[in-house]
């Protein structure tokens, strides 16, 4: 059985994610004050915002363990999963790393009050949607063949039940 990469490398990945979830939140708040924009949520309603962000957070962290211990890689390009994860999340999405960064985006906007926040969230989740999946199902498709079918038809994208595909 293949070892999985380095600490370091996962570490790196994670970083990475980070980072640029980071810079989305600064150019949100860096809009909103140029662009004057007030608050929409207030006092304890911020509040809310938490539990998207747990959850988005808790998703991360048990998407990126399902591809350490049952695909031996990690969420970082250099590192990809040699075996097709279907355990954890991805047992009910096939893109649970994209759901749980949306999710924390989602609540640092409840929590921030932040409507530009908010648009580059809907903006990144149309980038995903219609540019980075499409390219990422052609490539697991073609490294994993049928097997990568067969997921696809059981399992939704967004984890969103639908009515199952035949053939």
């Amino acid at each position: 059985m293949e070892e999985p990469p380095s600490v370091r490398i996962l570490v790196s990945g994670i970083a990475r994610v980070g980072y640029t979830l980071i810079l989305i939140v600064l150019f949100g708040v860096v809009f909103d004050h140029v662009l004057s924009l007030s608050t929409w949520v207030f006092g304890p309603w911020r509040l809310i915002g938490w539990l998207p962000l747990s959850v988005g957070v808790a998703l991360e962290a048990s998407g990126t363990r399902a591809f350490w211990r049952h695909g031996r890689g990690t969420p970082n390009p250099i590192a990809h999963p040699s075996d097709l994860v279907i355990q954890g999340p991805y047992a009910w999405s096939r893109h649970p790393l994209y759901l749980a960064r949306h999710l924390m985006l989602v609540g640092v906007a409840w929590l921030l009050g932040s409507f530009s926040i908010l648009g580059l969230t809907f903006l990144l989740f149309l980038v995903v949607q219609f540019i980075l999946i499409p390219r990422e199902e052609a490539r697991l498709a073609a490294r994993f063949g049928e097997s990568y079918e067969e997921y696809r038809r059981r399992v939704s994208t967004w984890g969103i039940p639908t009515r199952r595909r035949r053939r």
